[in-house]
């Protein structure tokens, strides 16, 4: 219904918001160039320095997985694609 809808996406734009804030922190503490460059709804965009590829996966996933907590240790699952656009990644 309605309510829930707008209940699970209330909750899906609050899980962005928090991992986005923790990768800006990590990647701030990283020293990695690589760079957080938008946000499609439930998905972040970066421009990546090629040799960071795969620490930045790693960071990216973390953050994004332990942005917010759900009950009943629901898992949250991210996933990352990798290409030279938006649309290769996918």
């Amino acid at each position: 219904d309605w309510s829930s809808d707008v209940c699970s996406s209330d909750l899906a734009a609050d899980m962005i918001k928090m991992a986005m804030i923790r990768i800006h922190h990590s990647l701030k503490n990283s020293g990695l160039k690589s760079k957080m460059i938008l946000q499609v709804h439930d998905e972040l965009v970066f421009d990546v320095v090629k040799e960071e590829t795969e620490e930045l996966k790693k960071l990216v996933l973390t953050c994004m997985q332990e942005a917010m907590p759900l009950p009943n240790n629901v898992p949250v699952v991210a996933e990352a694609g990798i290409g030279e656009n938006w649309l290769d990644a996918h």
